[in-house]
């Protein structure tokens, strides 16, 4: 696999990496044997970064079974999405017990909102607990997560950040026009999030060779099982970038997706009435959107009637509005799905 180096940290990482969503069973992964083999199969190909987050519940712990063996082969990146002190600290170590390993290689803070860059860089606040861990050597590198283009741009300029993750792909475009361009100036090693739109564009190859159009370092993909990471190595190591024809091509084989879908990123669970929120609301609402009851076909009203009896066990409680950090409105879409179905 393909090394680069990861702005200032020169640490040499493949550019395609692995993503520790699917890799846990909570949040899309199959189960622990599968997800054990997706990441030994990774690392035989000569991948060796891989992230995750303590809010990404069993994903740690299976990453850490691998790691048992196999650590010197891989660089970890997780991430803490507490903002107290004690609590990132607290975080930490029970990241490093979980992965079974004595240093985090870039620790983050996770998914970072712009209300919360006064609690992150007060004294005595979020990044005070992540130097001291670096200082401890518990961590190598502090980096940054989040889905806000000026919260990273923001902080990326006080120079605390080694490395940077965030969202880009040929529909969500922000980053391009500030974020990536000061992230190389300033020698900051970014990590792209979401190179599929979590899986909604099926046009791998298109999706690669648009971000080799830019100056980024990793790509961080999750996969779920062995045939979705062959599919994927297949185009990671191309360095061709789309025309300018193919560019247009593909902005208009993604056009009709919009952008106020979901990315299955999975923050929105878990659910308290155990529904299976990006699978049987967000994707089934993509698939059904602006369809009459009369144009589905009559697999899809099966499968509808089926789900329904899951989605009248929400309670509206709201929670997983609150966490999606593309302010989804899940419960609006949950009502049209069961006004839909219930002819």
């Amino acid at each position: 696999m393909h090394k680069v180096r990861l702005g200032r940290t020169n640490l040499e990482v493949s550019r395609w990496s692995l993503g520790g969503i699917p890799l846990s069973m909570g949040m899309g992964g199959k189960d622990e044997e599968t997800i054990n083999r997706v990441i030994q199969a990774a690392l035989d190909y000569g991948i060796n970064f891989i992230d995750t987050s303590r809010v990404y519940m069993d994903s740690e712990e299976n990453i850490g079974e691998v790691m048992k063996t196999r650590r010197k082969e891989c660089i970890i990146a997780s991430k803490s999405h507490s903002r107290g002190y004690d609590e990132v600290l607290a975080d930490l170590e029970e990241s490093l017990k979980t992965l079974k390993t004595d240093k985090i290689e870039i620790y983050q803070v996770h998914e970072l909102e712009p209300q919360e860059i006064p609690a992150v860089m007060a004294k005595g606040g979020t990044l005070d607990a992540f130097k001291k861990a670096r200082d401890e050597g518990m961590i190598d590198f502090i980096g940054l997560t989040s889905h806000h283009v000026g919260v990273m741009v923001d902080l990326i300029k006080t120079g605390e950040f080694d490395t940077v993750m965030f969202p880009f792909n040929v529909i969500e475009r922000e980053p391009e026009k500030e974020l990536i361009p000061l992230a190389r100036a300033q020698d900051i090693g970014t990590i792209v999030m979401k190179p599929l739109a979590g899986g909604v564009m099926r046009n791998i190859e298109s999706c690669f060779k648009f971000l080799n159009g830019y100056p980024v370092d990793i790509i961080l993909n999750g996969v779920s099982n062995l045939t979705e990471l062959y599919e994927n190595l297949k185009f990671a190591e191309s360095t061709e970038s789309l025309s300018a024809s193919e560019l247009r091509g593909f902005e208009n084989e993604v056009a009709p997706l919009g952008k106020d879908f979901c990315r299955r990123c999975s923050y929105c669970m878990p659910c308290p009435n155990d529904i299976i929120i990006p699978v049987m609301i967000h994707l089934v609402w993509q698939m059904m959107k602006g369809r009459t009851y009369q144009e589905i076909s009559d697999q899809k009203k099966e499968m509808g009637k089926n789900l329904a009896i899951w989605w009248q066990a929400c309670e509206e409680c709201g929670q997983c509005e609150e966490k999606c950090p593309y302010d989804l409105p899940t419960i609006k879409r949950k009502d049209e799905l069961l006004a839909l179905f219930s002819r």
